[in-house]
């Protein structure tokens, strides 16, 4: 009985010294221009993450993390992709008993009018383009469809849109953000170089290198 829990105390205290050993900012090792992923452990087994490359960062995360049988969970949060930009929806009534006209209108976030693309993404027919002004000739009464309105480092805007009134819709465009990584689990194989490195596969980028504070 005594040998078994002196067993169990080994094993409890060898895996919180790993895991207090992982406290502090570990870095991927870049490979030219690729993207690097950091991953900052905390206290209480919570981490932050992020990805980033020449753009800026790329992805984000937090979550909690289990360092067990030689391999590296990170268990990832709940959370919600906000954003920034808006969308106003002016309608009245169609001028035509036949069609109706949809008018987008997509400027940046200081207000400068940008060439962004809108695409009709469902419901293919009833609908003619005027691509230069951006304005959408749809049947009268045919059936609700969705658009898409995006622009290069841009966010990517989803809306669905019925078709009994005229509208003009006024879109502020914000620069694109990092994508959240939301309620999944990541698990490596975990292996220490030193006390400040340790690696998760055989390939030079695998390895992650603890930052100076």
């Amino acid at each position: 009985m005594k040998f078994i829990l002196q067993t169990i105390i080994l094993l409890i205290s060898i895996t919180t010294f790993s895991q207090e050993k992982l406290i502090g900012k570990y870095c991927s090792i870049p490979l030219g221009e690729s993207d690097v992923t950091c991953i900052d452990f905390k206290e209480n087994n919570r981490f932050d993450y992020f990805v980033s490359g020449c753009l800026g960062v790329s992805a984000i995360g937090s979550g909690k993390f289990e360092l067990k049988d030689e391999k590296l969970n990170l268990i990832f949060d709940k959370a919600e992709q906000i954003s920034k930009s808006e969308i106003k929806i002016t309608e009245s009534k169609a001028k035509s008993e036949k069609e109706i006209k949809l008018e987008f209108k997509v400027k940046d976030e200081n207000g400068i009018e940008i060439p962004a693309n809108v695409i009709r993404t469902s419901d293919r027919k009833h609908f003619f383009f005027d691509e230069l002004n951006k304005v959408f000739i749809v049947d009268k009464n045919s059936t609700k469809a969705n658009y898409r309105i995006e622009f290069i480092g841009y966010e990517t805007l989803e809306l669905e849109i019925e078709n009994s009134s005229d509208k003009i819709i006024e879109i502020a465009l914000f620069p694109a953000q990092a994508k959240v990584i939301s309620d999944k689990e990541i698990s490596w194989k975990w292996e220490k170089v030193n006390k400040n490195e340790f690696k998760t596969g055989i390939n030079f980028w695998d390895r992650f290198k603890k930052e100076k504070n």
